[in-house]
């Protein structure tokens, strides 16, 4: 198929990935992308849809504006109509999978490639909850919002990450540019802990959480932190659960 008789369509997904092994396909779990390909392909019979996403997101995260493309012949677009695909689309997909714009995208566009910035958001809680407990992490003690915002300034910067995340190698050397990052003690009483870089490695958000977490009850000082995290060194701190990082926006 000529690269001039296709169309790039461009995805904007919110999903929750209680339910799923994560965003990328996988060979014997049930993911996000495996589910919106199967649908898509139910609705362009005889197309193999195979989508690039903007985040390769863990087992258990979720997603409010996770970003996706594919190519496909045109004549099958125009004969489909973009918004009638997005109907179709939502009303196959599960509950918990939710299509909330298609639209053209120019040749280039790679959902993956083309991104400039991605932001996650991180959710606790210091009271227990019966709603939305399932999205939040309780917290087991104190935590001095003032030593966390002066943690996320040490972590805003052209850093290696190195000891703060699962990858054992990497091509970048473990770096990654932190535009933006802050936690804020809202009104309800939710903590958040937002997030913004250029690349995040694997389980680099949950890790410095769970390092923030350490730094805000006093478990571990800021300068000890510094110093082992300049140094890459190994950090004895929790990977926070899955279930409360939320992949909130894509920047090309």
């Amino acid at each position: 198929m000529a690269a001039v008789n296709q169309v790039n369509v461009k995805l904007i997904v919110e999903y929750d990935g209680k339910n799923y092994s994560g965003w990328q396909r996988q060979k014997t779990e049930r993911s996000v992308q495996q589910t919106l390909e199967e649908k898509l392909s139910v609705l362009l019979p005889g197309e193999k849809v195979t989508l690039n996403g903007a985040g390769r997101t863990d087992a258990g995260v979720h997603a409010y504006g996770q970003c996706a493309n594919f190519k496909i012949e045109k004549s099958r677009i125009e004969k489909t109509g973009l918004s009638r695909l997005l109907v179709s689309l939502n009303a196959l997909l599960p509950d918990d999978i939710v299509v909330k714009d298609i639209r053209k995208a120019p040749p280039e566009f790679h959902a993956r490639y083309s991104a400039k910035r991605r932001e996650y958001v991180y959710r606790l809680t210091e009271i227990k909850r019966a709603i939305e407990g399932d999205k939040l992490l309780l917290l087991r003690s104190s935590f001095d919002i003032k030593a966390a915002k002066s943690f996320c300034t040490v972590i805003k910067g052209n850093h290696s990450f190195r000891s703060l995340c699962k990858n054992k190698k990497d091509e970048h050397d473990f770096r990654s540019i932190v535009y933006s990052c802050d936690v804020k003690r809202k009104k309800d009483g939710i903590i958040e802990f937002t997030i913004s870089a250029n690349r995040f490695l694997h389980s680099m958000v949950r890790a410095v959480v769970g390092a923030m977490i350490k730094v805000a009850s006093g478990d571990l000082t800021k300068e000890e932190f510094i110093k082992k995290f300049k140094n890459g060194d190994e950090m004895k701190i929790q990977y926070v659960p899955a279930k409360a990082l939320f992949l909130s926006k894509v920047t090309y």
